[in-house]
């Protein structure tokens, strides 16, 4: 049996070798898209299993190293999340064959709603959905085809749209108490007296401000600068393709948001959705039977919702398998453990403000390394931030907030890597080659027409120089005085 501090995988020349798949991960990434102008999700998927081999190559004990990569996609928190995107994905398709852009567009044109103000729609209605997803990725993935057409139609800049998508989905998952993204951070980080996991209300209430702000700034942007290079749009053909009915495909998002608000549970919540959206669709006439399983013998191809909308996320869930052998390949050789005994050992950690800069550039070099892949991010990391942030006394709630924050600001969308920008191109080139009158957008724009994750930034920078500091402690200290009383 292989002990806590001993390597499970051991690497030819330096044992630190480990971490090379990662990093050669990110530079492959990078390097293509850069050269080859191919800005796409199946880039990520190249770079990844190149980067598996050479770590195959560089490693000693062959047979184990497959097992790594293996057990990687084995933990239940990462099967469960590939087992999300086919969920989502089946539930994307569902409201895009029922039409639901039209009903936007038809609410759109009725609201007088043009330009920056959509954008502005489009941020909101993209929050209310993340509310309920509970993962950011699968979020964007859903939203991207119910409100980048709209949009367009209605004269929207393309780059900013699907930055108000990406800001939307991001607000509104740290707006979210079912969000995958703030239960797992929580659970990881204790306090150092009683031992016990960050408090869910506490830590929501805490950073409630600071989101809001984030949120409403990122609107006035929005609706000042989302009609700017948008053109006038095509509102004769907006006109032509709204439809009223499609507003019937709402009644499924609200269900969903209802159960996983209930249930904190995404899967029952979007199964919810799926099955009342099949029923509200055949009802109301806005799809037929044939549109949810289609089998054409003749061509021997499988279409309608339930294939499509798992098919349309296989680049996706492809990358994040990948990812998870890459990350378990740096746990088990070690390195994980070595950087939390390097970082543990730190002067700077003795001080809030030092501790603070540690946890807040680990988890954000790990997240940009990780493809901002918020989830396996804070799952890699966390165990760093508990410990350096209880020998600094630093409160839970508070290591909780600075975690998600990093992980959710400009790192979860660094143009040459980032799953959540390469997503959105993928499918946005989906779209347009389907669909003419679509423009594609770059990388670079996307990241920095998000203004949400732009501005988060500047909070977590505030926030590690002190912001709050005094006033979070003040609290902390009467919430344990108050359970000691108990």
């Amino acid at each position: 049996m292989k002990t806590d501090h001993e390597d499970i995988l051991k690497f030819y020349g330096r044992q630190e070798f480990a971490i090379l798949p990662i990093v050669l991960y990110v530079i492959l990434g990078g390097a293509i898209m850069i050269i080859t102008h191919c800005y796409s999700m199946k880039v990520l998927i190249l770079a990844a299993v190149l980067s598996i081999f050479t770590g195959f190559i560089f490693c000693k004990n062959k047979r184990e190293f497959w097992c790594s990569v293996v057990r990687g996609l084995g933990q239940y928190g990462n099967a469960r999340l590939i087992l999300i995107f086919m969920v989502i994905g089946i539930f994307s398709k569902l409201l895009v064959t029922g039409g639901i852009g039209g009903g936007f567009i038809w609410l759109s044109t009725n609201l007088g709603l043009h330009g920056g103000s959509f954008v502005v729609f489009c941020f909101i209605g993209c929050s209310i959905i993340s509310m309920g997803a509970g993962a950011p990725i699968a979020a964007l993935l859903a939203v991207i085809p119910i409100f980048y057409p709209a949009g367009i139609m209605m004269g929207a800049n393309p780059a900013i749209l699907i930055g108000s998508m990406m800001s939307g989905i991001f607000f509104g998952d740290a707006l979210s108490p079912s969000s995958q993204v703030i239960h797992t951070t929580i659970a990881s980080q204790h306090d150092a007296k009683t031992h016990k996991s960050a408090d869910l209300l506490e830590t929501m209430k805490e950073r409630l401000p600071y989101i809001a702000a984030a949120g409403i700034l990122s609107a006035v942007i929005f609706l000042l600068t989302g009609g700017n290079g948008g053109g006038n749009g095509d509102i004769a053909q907006a006109q032509a393709l709204s439809n009223v009915k499609g507003l019937f495909m709402l009644i499924p998002i609200l269900v969903m948001l209802i159960i996983c608000f209930k249930t904190s549970d995404l899967f029952v919540g979007v199964s919810g959705g799926i099955l009342t959206g099949i029923v509200i669709g055949l009802v109301t006439g806005v799809f037929q039977l044939q549109d949810l399983i289609m089998i054409d013998s003749q061509a021997q191809q499988v279409h309608g919702v339930f294939f499509d909308g798992v098919s349309s996320m296989t680049d996706i869930i492809l990358s994040t398998i990948l990812l998870y052998g890459l990350i378990q390949i740096a746990v088990e050789g070690g390195m994980m453990r070595k950087c939390c005994d390097f970082l543990s050992s730190r002067k700077l950690i003795q001080s809030a403000t030092g501790a603070e800069a540690i946890i807040a550039a680990g988890v954000g070099i790990v997240n940009i390394l990780l493809a901002g892949c918020v989830l396996p991010s804070i799952l890699m990391f966390k165990d760093v931030a508990d410990e350096v942030g209880q020998k600094a006394d630093i409160p839970a709630s508070r290591r909780s907030i600075l975690l998600t924050a990093m992980a959710t600001n400009v790192t979860a969308i660094i143009p040459i890597n980032s799953a959540f920008v390469m997503g959105a191109v993928t499918v946005i080139q989906e779209m347009a080659a389907k669909n003419s009158i679509l423009p594609l957008v770059t990388p670079f724009q996307i990241f920095i027409s998000s203004s949400y994750c732009l501005i988060l930034t500047v909070i977590c920078i505030a926030w590690v120089c002190g912001l709050g500091r005094k006033k979070e402690k003040s609290r902390h200290l009467k919430h344990l005085a108050h359970a000691k009383e108990w």
